[in-house]
Parts: structure tokens; sequence; C-alpha cells
């Protein structure tokens, strides 16, 4: 898997804030929002965005990372993308492979039994190593079903925005319709299972 690693220096006194990571994944999935630090020891690392859980009221992590190489080789081509940012320039990018297969990823999809909009939570996890949390299945005013990104609000906009996304075209439709036809799957299970308890 080839992705792309794009880092937005920022300097601001005292603070050990260095800059903003974005990964985009073979081109098809950004993951944005993603802090980079530096320690008192001078170290830098990265810190992933949060957001508060609706039931536990804790912070949990938008993204995680599950495979501890994956970690290391992020953080360290993040710190060569970050040091090889030009005095002049904000931004860097870094092209860099993972493994030696093509993009896959798998769909954790959980029905809400609850009543709202949010109809579904669901959690992708990007070959093996990569994991967003915080996609929903969505029921609209119109009764229409869609699937949407994670979002956290931009205080320098006042508004919500997409924090992970598809940013091709063609992945967005696969993704969304395999989400949908997780969602139907397991909510049919759940169905049917709560009608045999109640015939019981």
């Amino acid at each position: 898997m080839n992705y792309n690693i794009r880092v937005y220096k920022v300097e601001k006194e005292d603070s050990n804030l260095r800059g903003f990571v974005s990964l985009t994944f073979e081109g098809k999935f950004c993951a944005k929002g993603i802090a980079l630090k530096e320690s008192k020891a001078g170290n830098l690392f990265l810190e992933m965005p949060r957001y508060q859980d609706y039931e536990t009221k804790e912070y949990e992590d938008y993204f995680s990372i599950r495979d501890s190489n994956f970690r290391r080789e992020l953080l360290e081509n993040v710190k060569e993308a970050y040091e090889n940012i030009e005095p002049e320039e904000k931004m860097a990018d870094l092209e860099c492979a993972w493994g030696d297969e093509e993009l896959y990823y798998d769909l954790n999809v959980s029905p809400l039994t609850r009543n709202g909009d949010f109809k579904a939570e669901v959690s992708m996890k990007i070959q093996d190593a990569f994991v967003v949390q915080q996609l929903h299945v969505i029921k609209a005013w119109t009764g229409k079903m869609f699937v949407g990104m994670p979002q956290r609000e931009n205080r320098a906009k006042a508004e919500k925005e997409d924090i992970a996304h598809p940013v091709d075209g063609e992945f967005k439709k696969e993704l969304e319709k395999t989400i949908m036809a997780e969602y139907c799957k397991n909510f049919e299970t759940i169905r049917q299972n709560s009608t045999k308890r109640v015939s019981r």
C-alpha cells in the first residue's frame, strides 16, 4: 500500500505543537488533524485527534495504530517530512509504502438500537494497521439512509468538518455501498434475534 504524508508546520510560541499531519492511503482515503508535538526531552511524537463518546462521556481517539511496526515507520517518515520543510515553506509531502499488498480494509458495523438519526457506528481498519472510528450510518429527515464521515468542530470556521473521508469518487461509492450492505445484514440479524426472544 502506498500512502502520502503531508505535514503542515506550525510555529506557535509557548507550545509544544510543531505541526499537523494528514495521511492519504493509495490516493483514496484521507485521515487528517493528527498533531505533531515535541516532548520536553526534544522528541517528536504523534497525537491523534479526539472525540467525546456519546454514552461514556470519555474522550477517545478518532484514529489508532494497531501495528507497532507501522507506528514506528510512520513516525520516522513524518519526522523526515517535517525536517524537509523549506524555511520559506509551511508544508511538505512524502510518498511512502507499507507492505506489498494493495489497499484493503475491514469494517465493523454496529447497528444502534436507541432512537435517533444515528443508526449504526462504523469503524474502518486499513491494512490491519490504521483504524478510523466514528463513521456512522445516518437517517436523514427525508428517510434516506447515508454514510457520514467522522466530524469535529473547526473553531476557526465555527462549523463541523470531516476529519477523515474518501478523496476518490469510485472509492467513496464502494465504501458507502459496502457499509450499507453490512448494516442491512447486521440489522436483520439483530431483528431476527429479537423476534426469537419475544416468541419464546
